[in-house]
């Protein structure tokens, strides 16, 4: 029986560790895009003010282009939802994108939702809702308006205090105790992300290693499905049909010879059918056992740092250190597998 194998590998990254705080790092591109509204006259002058209030702070950068153009090149429901919309700024290529509408109130006024996405992340992070009289939207009053809106979706601009250098006396050199710092092996006391990533690494590995050999175990030669092609091929030989015969003690391919083309369809539809199942189950089974093999090596691995430590003092600063394992499939085929570790 015929199985053509196909790599199917599903990234898999375990991120475990603590994690310090710190400052964001500088977006990328953005795009400001503009508004859509019922007013086009004070939609447009609020959407110019609002993009050049935006690049002055550094947000900017990417293809200019309206909401309502977006929605309708991606196709997007009304209202839009944010898988659609994100789709979008990955076809723009940013970042970041801001976006919103401005509707006329019934008391004259105008209704403004502005937010502001990250792309990568499908996800809204800020979102600010503003009822604007007509005054503010006038040509002398738009600019400090859309200047008021950008500080309210980016806060304030931060500013380094000012530092007044003070006279210090010259450190002394501090005796280190020897092998300070350097990596040891032995038992201690392990932080528990690591005790937590042994046990998930373990566990990953165990369900796999189940799911390949459950798989293997259906489509191995004489197992279910092998017995279920021959007993078809033994009813196509004793049926009222001529054309769908494959005979299953044939020194060739029963699933090439049941896919063989015919004139409107295949010599035998219901063998082609098993060969199919056996086919995706091979996957699934090729698959697992890449999975199992990189949970083994994860397992081995983590087993291995609940030993590894630095010497005394520097061990607290080994468990602010993070490790990452994980494997992406490959465009042509394969895996490629890869990992870090930070001391």
């Amino acid at each position: 029986m015929s199985s053509s194998l196909l790599v199917v590998a599903t990234s898999v990254a375990l991120l475990t560790g603590a994690v310090a705080p710190a400052h964001a790092a500088p977006a990328g591109k953005a795009s400001v895009l503009t508004l859509e509204g019922d007013d086009v006259q004070r939609t447009n002058a609020l959407s110019k003010a609002l993009q050049s209030e935006f690049a002055a702070r550094g947000v900017g950068g990417g293809r200019d282009m309206s909401l309502a153009e977006l929605k309708l090149t991606m196709g997007c429901d009304e209202p839009p939802s944010v898988a659609c919309l994100s789709g979008g700024g990955k076809t723009l290529g940013v970042d970041r994108m801001i976006y919103g509408t401005l509707t006329k109130t019934r008391g004259g006024a105008y209704a403004l939702n502005l937010s502001l996405m990250e792309v990568a992340a499908s996800s809204v992070q800020k979102i600010v809702n503003a009822e604007l009289s007509a005054g503010a939207l006038t040509e002398g009053a738009v600019q400090a308006t859309a200047a008021d809106l950008v500080l309210q979706m980016l806060g304030p601009v931060e500013t380094a205090p000012e530092v007044t250098p003070t006279p210090v006396d010259e450190p002394k050199s501090e005796v280190q105790p020897a092998n300070s710092g350097k990596l040891v092996w032995g038992r201690y006391d392990a932080p528990m992300w690591k005790k937590a990533a042994l046990g998930a690494s373990a566990g990953l590995l165990v369900v796999s290693l189940a799911v390949g050999i459950g798989t293997y175990i259906q489509i191995r030669p004489g197992g279910k499905l092998y017995k279920d092609l021959v007993a078809q091929g033994e009813a196509s030989l004793t049926d009222k049909s001529t054309t769908n015969n494959v005979n299953p003690n044939m020194s060739g391919d029963m699933c090439a010879a049941a896919r063989k083309s015919i004139a409107g369809g295949v010599v035998n539809d219901d063998m082609s059918k098993i060969c199919n199942k056996a086919d995706g189950l091979a996957s699934a089974a090729t698959g697992a056992f890449v999975a199992t093999g990189v949970f083994a090596a994860a397992t081995v691995a983590f087993a291995a740092l609940l030993f590894v430590h630095k010497n005394k003092p520097g061990v607290a600063r080994l468990q602010r250190h993070g490790v990452t394992m994980g494997m992406a499939p490959m465009r042509g085929g394969g895996a490629m597998l890869g990992g870090s570790l930070r001391f």
